[in-house]
């Protein structure tokens, strides 16, 4: 937006929040994955920016979203003392901590707490966070090294 001032600043969302597969960066408007474990297929979000402005202008658009299957085996599990409702909210800082620790790219496969507190979203103090990690090259990097670096 090449206004100034609140006119210039764009919040970005999901309209209606139609899936729990992908949620967005309200700032920057990068959509990331929340859990597309075991799915594939082509995702359609109709995501929203809007201006801060008085008149609070915005614009929409429908972005298509393409999940290979993944029969990875090197998926890591790592174990987060939050809540689900939590990590969930903050998953593009998440992944940004990981990839700085890890130095390689990082993907989120899932987020998911024990499966018979989950429908609370917040009853329960930790968290599985499922990654892949890819080197430079894009290259998966095995989970042996992934774990060793964690």
């Amino acid at each position: 937006d090449p206004d100034s001032g609140d006119n210039g600043v764009l919040l970005y969302s999901l309209v209606n929040h139609q899936t729990n597969e992908f949620d967005i960066d309200q700032k920057t408007g990068q959509i990331f994955t929340v859990s597309v474990a075991g799915k594939a297929g082509t995702f359609y979000l109709e995501v929203q920016a809007e201006d801060q402005g008085m008149r609070r202008l915005t614009a929409q658009t429908t972005v298509n979203v393409t999940v290979d299957s993944s029969s990875s085996s090197n998926i890591v599990v790592v174990v987060l003392n939050q809540q689900i409702n939590v990590v969930e909210r903050n998953i593009v800082e998440v992944k940004r901590v990981l990839e700085d620790k890890l130095e390689w790219n990082v993907y989120v496969v899932d987020v998911s707490s024990d499966e018979f507190q989950i429908s609370a979203r917040s009853s329960t103090d930790e968290t599985n966070v499922k990654i892949t990690a890819f080197d430079e090259a894009h290259q998966e990097v095995p989970a042996p090294d992934v774990k060793r670096s964690v």
